[in-house]
């Protein structure tokens, strides 16, 4: 028990918010070795199921469990009923960590590690991506910040604007100005900040607008009904500017963000793959196929199937093993793709051991 570590959520944030360049990709193939490790190692069969608990009041707390060869734990986390005004209070929990022969090694405030490994899990897809130009962001709570952060801290000089759809224009104004800040202190992309607010009469003609040309649109919502309809990312697209959709916020069967319509349509749309059997038809892209298939509201009310989905760590395994062949490059950099974020229960386990880490070595320099 002498070596067990407690690290608040402001520990944790302080750590992540100041990695540089090198250490943020250094975080970022951390989950991709985990992602390969699921898809196409041994580790999916190791890890326990999920599961979540609904109250009367409306909270949810969700269970994670998790293991490696090297340290077992757990998540827990709690999301809060929506409050008399609308909003939603952030997510908060605790995750809990013990090495290989059962002793507590760790507990972290669940809330940044979250944040952060979910964000940085989309990142994965988002820097295969060649056009990034024009970006919307539907939340503004903990995952529109960390994604933001991300989107700066790796490809911000690529980035000319990032629009955020929300209902609630102080939160998006204190969400620009911590980014700014943040900004001009550490990454210095020249990206402009806008906001469209979804409360008003003429906002779907606005978010319409801004999707039609929009090259990577992040939805972090934890939305019961799709954010937009299709037709805003489908119709009058140029065939060279087809954009990257990903969806973090549903993790419940009646949670949505997506449009069925938008999930039928990435698997028809020109210039698809699919690197399960070669064929010219796309796949919706996930972390957990078997999770999803059961928790994932798009998936569920699209009816799809596991043969129209492929996951990320099978695309990694891909580009690792054969060089990533050239239908699978353009399909991932420049097709219509939609990326479908359920969770991957071990990503907690190894970003939070490399926090761990990265604060034994921050102290060890002291």
């Amino acid at each position: 028990m002498d070596k067990i570590q407690y690290l608040s959520n402001e520990t944790v944030h302080d750590l992540l918010i100041n990695l540089n360049k090198d250490e943020t990709l250094a975080f970022k193939s951390t989950i991709e070795k985990t992602l390969l490790d699921f898809s196409a190692g041994e580790e999916r069969r190791y890890q326990p199921d999920p599961s979540a608990v609904t109250r009367p009041n409306g909270a949810r707390t969700l269970f994670r469990p998790f293991t490696s060869d090297q340290s077992v734990g757990a998540k827990l986390v709690v999301e809060p009923p929506t409050r008399a005004d609308g909003k939603k209070d952030p997510l908060r929990g605790i995750l809990l960590l013990l090495d290989g022969l059962g002793n507590p090694t760790g507990i972290l405030g669940a809330e940044e590690v979250t944040g952060y490994r979910t964000s940085m899990n989309v990142m994965v897809p988002f820097c295969w991506r060649k056009n990034v130009d024009k970006i919307v962001i539907f939340g503004g709570g903990m995952q529109a910040l960390w994604h933001t952060r991300l989107i700066l801290a790796l490809r911000g000089h690529e980035v000319r604007a990032i629009t955020y759809v929300n209902p609630f224009k102080d939160q998006i104004d204190t969400l620009i100005a911590t980014v700014s800040r943040e900004n001009a202190a550490r990454w210095k992309s020249n990206c402009s900040f806008h906001f469209i607010n979804s409360n008003t009469e003429n906002s779907q003609q606005l978010i319409r607008t801004c999707l039609s040309d929009a090259d990577c649109v992040f939805c972090t919502t934890p939305s019961r009904k799709p954010l937009f309809p299709s037709s805003y990312l489908t119709n009058q697209r140029s065939e060279n500017r087809q954009p990257f959709i990903s969806a973090i916020g549903s993790w419940q069967s009646d949670m949505i963000e997506l449009d069925p319509a938008l999930m039928h349509h990435a698997l028809i749309a020109d210039g698809g793959y699919n690197p399960h059997n070669g064929q010219s038809k796309g796949v919706v892209l996930v972390d957990d196929r078997d999770y999803a298939l059961a928790n994932s509201g798009e998936v569920v009310q699209s009816k799809l199937g596991a043969h129209d989905m492929a996951e990320l760590g099978q695309i990694l395994a891909t580009r690792t093993a054969e060089g990533q062949p050239d239908q699978t490059h353009r399909f991932i950099s420049e097709g219509f793709i939609v990326y479908k974020s359920i969770g991957v229960s071990l990503t907690d386990l190894t970003i939070a051991n490399a926090v761990l880490a990265l604060r034994q070595k921050k102290q060890h320099h002291l």
